[in-house]
């Protein structure tokens, strides 16, 4: 045992303890304080007998740290003595591994000073911005309808009133007459639920069948099933 008043170094070379682990039996309570302050601050002379004692119930009885606690507020000093005289075959605490120094640190002083005096880096040019091509066209067919097709601008399909308005304009040809107000009966095909085609006069079987076969035509054109 050491007689004197240990410091951390020497409890921890003693008791084959890390320094932190130490630390941190002080913080919970489980060691008295350093005695002074400072690196080289020495601990009562009995630390050592305590510090032995704690280890001997974690690491061979595998008390938690809380129950060592409360066994050390009733233990005598000769049941610490005895708890302790069973550590001295322990094996050392073994050491965390360092952590690998990361890029950022891992430069020396002289490696900085050594960018210093080379100056700030060039910058870095922006890089290029991608080039379309186009593949040339086979020699059998001439480039100029080609470059005019891909500029041409070609409508999406249209449907329902635009595309009966498209039609019935595709199929005018000439003025269309002018309207005579007669007063007839009205014969109405429908075409959809809200549509519905008009006719007045009278008419006969074949015209009707006419007229009727001009609305599925209109109804294909208003559903978009003409294509």
């Amino acid at each position: 045992m050491i007689a004197t008043e240990p410091t951390l170094a020497e409890l921890a070379a003693a008791s084959g303890l890390l320094p932190r682990t130490l630390r941190s039996w002080v913080t919970q309570g489980l060691l008295p304080g350093p005695l002074s302050r400072g690196p080289f601050a020495r601990y009562p002379a009995d630390t050592l007998e305590r510090v032995l004692a704690i280890r001997a119930m974690r690491d061979l009885l595998g008390m938690p740290l809380a129950a060592i606690r409360q066994e050390l507020l009733v233990a005598t000093p000769e049941q610490i003595r005895a708890h302790a005289a069973k550590a001295t075959g322990l094996a050392p605490e073994p050491a965390e591994p360092a952590a690998p120094p990361s890029a950022a640190s891992s430069g020396s002083a002289l490696s900085y000073l050594q960018a210093l005096r080379a100056g700030p880096a060039a910058p870095k040019p922006p890089p290029a911005a991608p080039v379309m091509r186009m593949a040339a066209p086979p020699p059998h067919i001439d480039a100029a309808p080609l470059a005019f097709a891909s500029a041409a601008y070609e409508p999406p399909p249209s449907s329902g009133f635009e595309a009966l308005e498209r039609r019935l304009a595709e199929g005018r040809t000439g003025k269309p007459p002018a309207r005579k107000a007669r007063a007839e009966e009205w014969l109405r095909i429908p075409v959809t639920p809200d549509v519905e085609l008009a006719i007045r006069g009278p008419l006969d079987a074949e015209q009707r069948a006419r007229l009727e076969r001009c609305a599925d035509l209109v109804r294909d054109i208003l559903l978009g099933r003409d294509r």
